[in-house]
């Protein structure tokens, strides 16, 4: 059996670039989350 160890690595590769992508577009609703949460704080607040 032959390994094409070009692919292998190409698919990794593909696999860490889309769980970063996720992971920081988890983070960055997160932080809009925490920022409307803030504004409506603030609004209150006056």
């Amino acid at each position: 059996m032959i390994i094409n160890y070009n692919l292998v690595i190409i698919v990794m590769l593909f696999i860490v670039l889309m769980s970063i992508q996720f992971t920081l577009n988890k983070i960055y609703v997160l932080l809009k989350e925490i920022k409307e949460i803030l504004n409506l704080k603030k609004i209150k607040d006056k």
